[in-house]
């Protein structure tokens, strides 16, 4: 198992493609859930396409594309576990994001804008 946790930059861009899908050992499986153009989607789809190739199947929560129409190589294919970009949507993670988004928009209205995440600007 191959679980990706790392930034979408210039230097993580195209990370895994052809060459790094075929030095897995055979059976592994490839897990995103970090984002979206870290793993190139069609040298995946070729790889889990590709009986000869070790990958034997993917799970994606993350895709290059994802807000445009969803056309990612990987859709259909039996191999491949493909999610809406919500694996980190667990109760918990909701609740503090939640109650985050709260104490910045109570800290912005008093006039405490430190250390509130702007964006912008």
């Amino acid at each position: 198992m191959v679980s990706l946790h790392l930034p979408l930059t210039p230097r993580t861009r195209g990370l895994i493609g052809r060459a790094e899908l075929a030095l897995m050992r055979p059976g592994s499986v490839l897990l995103n859930t970090a984002r979206g153009g870290i793993v190139d989607e069609q040298a995946l789809a070729e790889a889990l396409r590709d009986p000869a190739q070790p990958l034997a199947a993917a799970a994606v929560d993350t895709f290059a594309h994802e807000h445009a129409a969803f056309a990612s190589p990987l859709f259909g294919l039996p191999n491949a576990l493909l999610t809406p970009h919500v694996a980190g949507m667990t109760r918990g993670a909701m609740a503090t994001a939640a109650l985050a988004c709260a104490d910045h928009i109570a800290a912005l209205l008093g006039g405490r804008p430190e250390g509130v995440p702007v964006v912008g600007g």
